[in-house]
């Protein structure tokens, strides 16, 4: 009757040929160590990664969220404009009255009551101008300066959080590139040694 055939050496990698030497006992003992050192920081990895991701999503939902308080502050902004332009108008036509009045006053005597009266009637219409442009400057002008602040304050809270998030991001990526080195690391030095089942019973057993 034939021998019973011997059971290839095992590895650590489970695949592929057992490749260089035999590993002691200490050195099977360090390689389970380095293996259940980077599953738990594979799976610790793999955790932050889902809660970044999560969080991206978020803050891509505020940065959607901004958009129509940008397009209140433009809207309102453009009110604001509209209203100065038509300020200006009416500033310049003031001006170019009061330099009609000051001609009639510097008019020959005799002529001056005359210019004054054709003068009234648009005197009449600058002064009865002023109060809705003051009304309007009123309404727009806090208007547009409570959609900044609003678009300001929920802007800038999203701006932290962007900060934040890639500040930590920037930390898993480094831990990732680390963790990635020590599991190629470990491919080489530990994958593929052969290595006594004893030493590893031995090792689980607490030995």
């Amino acid at each position: 009757q034939a021998a019973p055939k011997a059971a290839a050496p095992k590895t650590l990698g489970g695949k592929g040929q057992p490749a260089g030497k035999m590993l002691t006992r200490d050195e099977l003992r360090a390689c389970l160590k380095r293996l259940d050192d980077i599953n738990a920081a594979s799976k610790a990895l793999e955790g932050q990664r889902t809660g970044l991701d999560r969080e991206r999503e978020e803050l891509m939902k505020e940065a959607e969220a901004l958009k129509p308080l940008r397009a209140d502050v433009d809207v309102k902004l453009a009110a604001v404009r509209d209203w100065e332009g038509r300020m200006r108008t009416h500033g310049a036509e003031i001006e170019a009255f009061n330099k009609k009045i000051k001609e009639a006053e510097e008019a020959p005597r005799g002529k001056r009551d005359e210019l004054a009266a054709a003068l009234e009637p648009e005197r009449d219409r600058l002064t009865k101008a002023r109060p809705p442009l003051v009304e309007e400057e009123a309404r727009v002008v806090p208007a547009y300066q409570a959609a900044v602040k609003a678009y300001n304050e929920r802007a800038l809270a999203r701006d932290g959080k962007v900060s934040d998030w890639n500040a930590r991001n920037k930390t898993t990526v480094d831990v990732a590139v680390k963790h990635d080195e020590e599991r190629q690391a470990w491919l080489t030095e530990c994958a593929n040694r052969p290595y006594r089942e004893d030493d590893e019973i031995a090792i689980k057993s607490g030995k």
